[in-house]
């Protein structure tokens, strides 16, 4: 990578990493100035049409999706490796939410946040590996078949070589 695109993915992650800190030790909950708006847009919703099942806590949990979707680019890019992003973006959900519950009594600490963040971690760490396993370049993708287990090699090898 060239230094000036490097130096603006660096400033990036750094910029995205401060918000997201921000949002998660943020005293009170971070939607509590917008919970009236959102209920309306969700009123809004069902009267045309949208199931009652997408409520407040859909929106919330697809919220920490959406929040950690980076978190698994960011990691599995820097590590070269797609599993490490999952498990960065576990052990960061589950940090944060200990610190949540030891630290702010305003917040709400829930198994279902650190499943969601997981859940985004997983999609960024997968949209990093099929944007780097489409690119043709092995180095960068996790799941070559020099990290997979030499069962799984074999399998590998049987089915691109056309055996049976």
């Amino acid at each position: 990578m060239n230094k000036p695109l490097h130096r603006i993915t660096v400033a990036l992650a750094a910029a995205y990493l401060l918000a997201v800190i921000l949002i998660v030790f943020w005293p009170t909950p971070v939607d509590r100035p917008a919970a009236g708006a959102l209920h309306e847009v969700l009123s809004w919703l069902y009267r045309h049409g949208v199931p009652r099942f997408i409520n407040y806590n859909v929106v919330e949990f697809s919220a920490n999706i959406v929040m950690f979707i980076p978190l698994g680019i960011i990691a599995s890019s820097y590590f070269k490796n797609a599993v490490v992003g999952v498990i960065l973006g576990a052990l960061s959900s589950c940090l944060i939410e200990l610190g949540q519950a030891l630290m702010l009594p305003d917040r709400y600490a829930t198994g279902l946040d650190v499943l969601a963040n997981t859940m985004g971690a997983g999609l960024g760490a997968f949209s990093y590996f099929l944007a780097m396993s489409r690119s043709g370049n092995p180095q960068h993708s996790s799941l070559t078949e020099s990290h997979l287990p030499p069962n799984a090699r074999i399998v590998s090898y049987a089915t691109s070589s056309g055996a049976k």
